[in-house]
């Protein structure tokens, strides 16, 4: 499972990126957060610490060790986002150590919450509603401005054993950042988020699919803050 993943990302990236576009190795000079208003790099940091908690939880749920899938992984993960890289070098859109470096930092934190059980408090996630419309193959770079990258935190779990009981286990909190106006403006959101990994299942099929959906933000109580314009509120806040 995990080798298919890890083969679709690179056929998708040929067939969305290179496809055609052979040229000389090259290199990509950008701002560190200019670019995009820095909502790629954020996306490249959230793509590795996806791939690195899903590979190792299906290797997990595979029966492998948890050393043996964490540092297969975390080496699966790194390599992915360095193959990515490489492959824009020798296409039109050059090879970025900036994205490399975000990818790597995706990689490291990731590493960095088994080390430190209190930091599993902190997730990164992600959700995505484009005006456009769906497309299939998604591609996500093609628009910018539906992305949003959150970064949740539970707590149910940080608050102090005397009012824990009073927080729900399954509602967390989440900050996110996001683009408007053809990436001419920078958003940041706070709202809630739902915690499906607080629901308990017992077949672990099922518990592996909770552990990746749980990746995904999902439409929840939100506030949006966008460079001048007022705070807009949500409902049920899909980007």
């Amino acid at each position: 499972m995990v080798g298919a993943i890890f083969a679709g990302i690179l056929t998708d990236s040929y067939f969305t990126w290179w496809k055609n576009a052979a040229k000389p190795f090259s290199f990509y000079r950008s701002s560190w957060f200019g670019e995009h208003r820095g909502i790629d790099r954020f996306g490249h940091m959230f793509t590795s610490n996806f791939f690195y908690h899903t590979f190792r939880d299906i290797m997990l749920w595979g029966g492998h060790d948890p050393h043996t899938a964490r540092w297969w992984a975390a080496g699966l993960a790194a390599f992915e986002g360095l193959s990515i890289e490489i492959g824009d070098g020798m296409s039109p859109y050059g090879f970025d150590y900036k994205d490399l470096t975000f990818n790597f930092l995706g990689v490291g934190y990731g590493i960095l919450q088994e080390e430190v059980p209190y930091l599993q408090n902190f997730n990164w996630k992600f959700s995505y509603w484009s005006a456009r419309g769906l497309k299939s193959p998604a591609n996500f770079t093609s628009d910018y401005d539906a992305m949003t990258i959150w970064m949740t935190v539970n707590m149910h779990n940080i608050l102090p054993a005397a009012i824990q009981s009073y927080w729900p286990e399954w509602l967390q909190l989440g900050a996110g950042f996001s683009v408007d106006d053809n990436q001419s403006k920078r958003e940041l959101l706070v709202g809630f988020d739902i915690n499906l990994e607080a629901f308990e299942f017992h077949n672990d099929h099922a518990r592996l699919a909770q552990k990746i959906l749980n990746r995904a933000h999902w439409p929840m109580p939100a506030v949006k803050f966008t460079e001048t314009k007022s705070p807009r509120y949500y409902i049920f806040g899909l980007r």
